[in-house]
């Protein structure tokens, strides 16, 4: 979060509403209309950052409403005082759980399931997570005769490349064991996905994943993602 910018824009917000208010005069709803103007420009954005530094408190702020100038500009008085007081908060508190931002998974992983995870279809956005993935799979290998498991277990075998066989290949000296452990790792994390993911999605009816768990698989695909993308295909000699 960019704190700085998060402050101006509620200390911006709390100056303007106390530039509109002297404008309104008894008896009449509205005040300067170019400074309202510029209140309801700015509403949007400061009730997404007030729900951020606290979920519902932007809630509240609706200019449209009797008073809405006033409570708006006392949630953003509280949000300033939430950004004020976050660091002594957080070392008083105990540090707080890092988030998983979705957005930034792996864009073959969050390309696939974001339209559908905004509608709420969980199921369907793993799903169809784990389908994007599995294409970058075969295109990348020009492979279409087998199913995701088997691909992942031999595009990641240690065992030379053979014809109609390619292997993926991570970066680095493959003489050292670590080399060799993420290689097999990567080749049972990836098929494992496809088993214990992928194949639920598809074939279960409904899950009763939450959306932590949900999301939990969406990462798990991503990782998979990234050891695709970051190897090398070799092809027999």
């Amino acid at each position: 979060m960019d704190r700085d910018w998060v402050g101006a824009q509620l200390q911006a917000f709390v100056d303007l509403v106390d530039r509109y208010m002297p404008t309104k005069r008894p008896g009449e709803i509205f005040g300067d209309r170019s400074i309202r103007e510029k209140l309801l420009q700015a509403e949007p954005t400061v009730k997404q950052i007030l729900d951020r530094l606290q979920p519902g408190l932007g809630s509240e702020v609706n200019l449209d409403l009797m008073a809405g100038e006033t409570t708006a500009r006392g949630q953003c008085q509280r949000g300033l005082g939430i950004l004020r007081d976050m660091d002594d908060v957080e070392s008083k508190l105990g540090p707080q759980a890092p988030a998983l931002s979705a957005d930034q998974l792996h864009p073959w992983v969050w390309g696939g399931a974001a339209a559908l995870w905004d509608a709420g279809a969980r199921q369907d956005a793993v799903l169809a997570a784990a389908r994007t993935v599995n294409a970058r799979i075969q295109q990348k290998l020009e492979r279409h005769d087998i199913g995701e498991t088997d691909l992942c277990m031999q595009s990641f075998d240690t065992k030379d490349a053979v014809a109609g066989k390619p292997r993926l290949r991570f970066p680095g000296d493959r003489l050292l064991p670590t080399w060799k452990a993420k290689q097999e790792g990567a080749k049972y994390v990836a098929a494992g996905a496809f088993l214990a993911i992928r194949n639920i999605a598809a074939h279960q009816e409904q899950v009763a994943w939450s959306e932590q768990e949900a999301l939990e698989y969406l990462a798990t695909l991503s990782v998979v993602a990234r050891w695709v993308e970051e190897c090398e295909v070799e092809q027999p000699e």
